[in-house]
């Protein structure tokens, strides 16, 4: 299945300079995963921006700055190593860069709703929670708005809400006033990998009862 939703140019172009924001990078990386056709463009962004370097001045560095860079390389965590029971079947086809941020047992699922579970993932954000969301086949999440930018990024499975279907790879971008209500596949379950900047708003009459458990957390 093709990708048919990608970041806007101005993101890539973020992305490739690392201006992004940890839980923005992450899910710019996991759609790049998932589309050759933005990873082409990535490469042509940093390509770029090599050739730049190269045009620029000479910036003069510390005596010890290579000992300090090589000294850190032993800080950088291997990659998990799960146990079999450890993950799912559809959790363990998500791409490496997502399940090296999960917990060593896997994923932490919370409930949100029948059809929705929950589980955070930290990456040292300070503004923006990223979070994996996992929608049972055949489920439908809550309808609602959105109080701040929401990024989600379908990692596996699809759903599909009033403007369309979303399948692996796909790049949506949802902002106050896009009001939806998604519906996983009634094959599979859905897992999408979602930056939050503010907790959703549920619409209709359950709203009172689930609202206080679509809280952000940023980590």
């Amino acid at each position: 299945m093709l990708v048919t939703k990608h970041p806007k140019s101005e993101l890539l172009i973020d992305y490739a300079s690392g201006a992004l924001s940890p839980a923005i990078c992450v899910s710019v990386s996991s759609h790049l995963h998932f589309c050759a056709s933005c990873r082409d463009k990535n490469e042509e962004l940093a390509g770029l921006g090599g050739s730049l370097l190269e045009t620029s001045a000479p910036f003069k560095l510390s005596a010890n700055a290579l000992d300090n860079v090589l000294g850190r390389l032993d800080e950088i965590e291997p990659p998990r190593l799960f146990t079999q029971k450890a993950l799912a079947e559809d959790e363990a086809r998500l791409p490496e860069l997502v399940k090296n941020l999960m917990p060593a047992d896997g994923p932490k699922w919370k409930f949100l709703s029948p059809a929705l579970r929950v589980a955070r993932l930290a990456v040292g954000e300070n503004k923006y929670e990223l979070a994996l969301h996992k929608i049972k086949a055949g489920g439908k999440t809550p309808a609602h708005d959105h109080n701040g930018l929401e990024i989600t990024v379908v990692l596996q499975g699809s759903f599909s809400d009033a403007d369309g279907i979303y399948h692996e790879g796909d790049f949506i971008v949802r902002e106050p006033g896009d009001v939806h209500r998604p519906t996983a596949s009634q094959n599979n379950p859905c897992i999408c990998l979602s930056a939050s900047e503010s907790p959703i708003k549920l619409v209709g009459t359950i709203k009172r009862l689930l609202n206080p458990l679509f809280s952000v957390t940023p980590q």
